[in-house]
């Protein structure tokens, strides 16, 4: 029975990356708002419900892969160890998305910068997953450090967090000229951590001219 859930359960997850590399791939060629759900569902040779089963608005499908990267950090801050730092799972688990997303093809790569680029409702839907994610993970940091109620730290570490993980897409975002390779990619996470991990103690400090 496990067997048959485990193949089911790929199966579901294939679909569902089926779905959105096809629709992202409309999105950039017509435009988003020129795309229907029937558009994706015929593309894809699924039916419309199958579509909207997976994913609830169009937005949802070009952001698909981000969706599973949240789950993923929150899944590792989770169930880290406790003699784990969070900031340790935090830098392993961005890394590796970096690395992730600078091994999709690069049409894919291009498609989703285009539909990112030109789609306004997709830049608010970033920013609700963003929100969202950082909210569980509030909740999650309060649990394991036994925070009170009135503790801002979880909420003040999670945004923090937030900001880190997003360093992750400088391989995929930016205009022209201005997308970082994944050799910056990664040089900026890992200098925005160490940052991180010495506490923002001489941040901002100036000389005097």
């Amino acid at each position: 029975m496990s067997s048959e859930l485990g193949l089911r359960e790929r199966k579901k997850l294939e679909t569902r990356r089926l779905l959105a590399e096809v629709a992202t791939r409309l999105f950039a060629e017509r435009g988003f708002d020129a795309v229907t759900v029937a558009d994706i569902a015929a593309a894809a040779n699924v039916s419309d419900k199958t579509v909207f089963n997976y994913f609830p608005t169009k937005e949802d499908l070009v952001l698909n892969g981000r969706e599973e990267h949240e789950s993923e950090l929150l899944r590792a801050v989770r169930e880290r160890s406790v003699e784990e730092p969070v900031l340790a799972v935090v830098r392993r688990h961005t890394l590796a998305i970096a690395e992730r997303l600078n091994a999709l093809p690069a049409e894919r790569r291009a498609a989703f910068r285009k539909v990112i680029q030109s789609t306004p409702s997709v830049h608010t839907r970033i920013r609700q997953m963003s929100l969202q994610s950082e909210e569980q993970l509030a909740q999650i940091l309060a649990e394991q450090t036994g925070a009170s109620a009135g503790d801002p730290t979880p909420r003040v570490v999670a945004s923090i967090i937030g900001v880190l993980t997003r360093l992750a897409y400088g391989v995929v975002s930016g205009p022209p000229g201005k997308r970082k390779s994944h050799a910056e990619t990664t040089e900026s996470i890992v200098n925005a951590f160490e940052l991180c991990e010495q506490g923002l103690a001489a941040y901002g400090v100036r000389t005097r001219p």
